[in-house]
């Protein structure tokens, strides 16, 4: 059973209020700003919401179109991904390689009419999934709560143009040091969405893991990106061998400068490692690259299950100056997924607890 709406709204309030309270506020956006944390404009449309990047994504055979209609006209969609889990439980998520999500409402609608079309959107998901979506902002995100969704607030790091000239100061010693040594023996170029993609596969391939969504989607978003001249794709190469030890695809939009691709390369018999700064050189050029077009580098988001004390993610980007800021994520569970998962947390304590315990026994014996 869902709390209620009242209930909800309270709960994402305390939330925010603890976001806040454990970090110094000089060092927090403030969660009053969309993701990128700049003040909240709903009228623009974040990149993976423009109808360009929507029409390739949905190409998905799992893509579901939800529409609002009102005198034979569309004035309102929302297209999620519906797929099953491991235990065949169906389950709701952005669409691929789209890292917000949201009601597409043409820009000219008033804020009254857009509520209106947001809950009647909201209203016609079926009850029989699980949503897990991350909406683009504020606006969006505190409606969904009050038509029963449950805040899943995530983190995020973002870097105002503004702060760019003097961003190098506030790097970490580590992360100097690191693209100090990188453009020492790097060359920052580019190359095709085709050698991105191919690159990006072979390493996928190298560590024996899969993408999480169709690469010919992404290629196909990236092609089309750089032909509307909103994505760049940067290479580190190195200057004896000219092999690429890292790549980095942006996306941008009117406001924010997305990192939305990486890929390190994975060295095979007998190669030498990739540069251990050749991410933190090219971050640095797409920073510098976004700060020149006037736009907020956005990194992106931080997977939920990654601790901030303890993933390397964190300390990169906040190496890297990135000031904290929230990314609307949100939930809502059927029965049985939130009873399973309030099983899975004591299953996985059991189970390391025994685990941890017969290894300690086969040790001592």
């Amino acid at each position: 059973m869902f709390v209620s709406n009242r209930n909800n709204m309270l709960l994402a309030n305390a939330i925010m209020r603890v976001a806040i309270g454990r970090r110094k506020l000089s060092k927090m956006l403030f969660v009053s700003r969309d993701i990128s944390g700049i003040p909240l404009n709903i009228s623009k449309s974040s990149v993976y919401m423009q109808r360009w990047f929507t029409d390739i994504a949905e190409q998905n055979d799992d893509t579901r179109k939800i529409v609002v209609t009102e005198d034979g006209k569309v004035t309102g969609s929302l297209i999620i991904v519906l797929g099953r889990n491991s235990l065949g439980m169906k389950q709701a998520y952005n669409l691929p390689w789209a890292r917000v999500c949201g009601p597409n409402i043409p820009e000219d609608t008033c804020k009254t009419k857009k509520t209106e079309i947001t809950r009647q959107l909201i209203k016609q998901l079926p009850t029989d999934v699980s949503y897990f979506l991350t909406l683009s902002n504020e606006f969006d995100y505190r409606l969904f709560l009050s038509e029963g969704f449950q805040p899943a607030l995530e983190e995020n790091y973002t870097v105002a143009p503004d702060r760019s000239p003097l961003l190098h100061t506030s790097f970490s010693k580590m992360t100097r040091r690191h693209i100090r040594q990188a453009q020492e023996h790097l060359i920052v170029s580019t190359t095709t969405p085709q050698a991105f993609i191919q690159t990006y596969a072979a390493d996928l391939f190298r560590r024996r893991r899969k993408s999480y969504a169709p690469l010919t989607i992404a290629h196909d978003i990236l092609k089309e990106g750089v032909r509307r001249g909103q994505a760049r794709i940067f290479t580190a190469n190195r200057r004896d061998t000219g092999e690429i030890d890292a790549a980095v695809a942006c996306l941008w939009d009117d406001t924010n400068y997305y990192y939305w691709m990486t890929t390190r390369r994975v060295p095979a018999d007998g190669q030498t490692r990739p540069h251990q700064g050749a991410v933190k050189l090219l971050l640095w050029s797409a920073i510098q690259d976004a700060a020149a077009r006037g736009l907020t580098f956005d990194f992106d988001g931080i997977p939920s299950e990654f601790s901030s004390k303890e993933n390397g993610v964190t300390r990169l980007y906040a190496g890297m100056g990135g000031q904290r800021s929230i990314r609307y994520r949100v939930k809502r569970e059927t029965r049985l997924e939130q009873l399973l998962g309030r099983l899975r947390t004591p299953a996985k304590l059991l189970i390391t607890k025994t685990v941890g315990t017969f290894m300690t026994l086969k040790m001592n014996y």
